[in-house]
């Protein structure tokens, strides 16, 4: 299967990327790690700003540039499509996760939880875009029919 990815004109900075990556694992691993999911809430809130507005007033964004200035971080534009697509992916996964853990099903919260942490940590380590392999899939299953 050949990866695609959604394409815009726009650009972004894949280092403030990763590190926003970088803080949604820190914030998986501390829900995990105290069996407390609330931060879930947060996340799917600062997702949503990420995937349907320009991102202006995300939280995340914000201590990510200002991590990207501190340690004077090497900029690397690439697409905006594809990271949308992801955040909107973010968005979904912790509605899930803040819906399973609120009805008290709580190794559903901790599976779909470790699934946004391994996912946070291919983007934010490697620079692997699971959601460019979740919209190949999708363009694959949509675009056969």
């Amino acid at each position: 299967m050949e990866v695609s990815c959604p394409i815009s004109a726009e650009r972004v900075n894949e280092s403030v990327i990763r590190i926003v990556a970088f803080i949604v694992a820190i914030i998986a691993v501390v829900c995990i790690a105290f069996g407390n999911y609330y931060a879930m809430i947060f996340l799917m809130v600062d997702f949503a700003i990420r995937a349907f507005t320009s991102g202006k007033w995300s939280v995340l964004k914000a201590i990510a540039l200002q991590v990207f200035k501190v340690f004077s971080l090497p900029t690397k534009m690439t697409d905006l499509a594809p990271k949308k697509f992801a955040a909107t992916l973010g968005f979904v996964f912790c509605l899930l996760i803040s819906a399973v853990y609120i009805l008290q099903f709580d190794i559903a919260a901790l599976i779909l939880t470790s699934v946004l942490l391994v996912f946070a940590i291919l983007e934010s380590v490697f620079a692997i875009c699971v959601g460019c392999y979740v919209y190949s899939f999708w363009q694959m299953i949509f675009n056969d029919k």
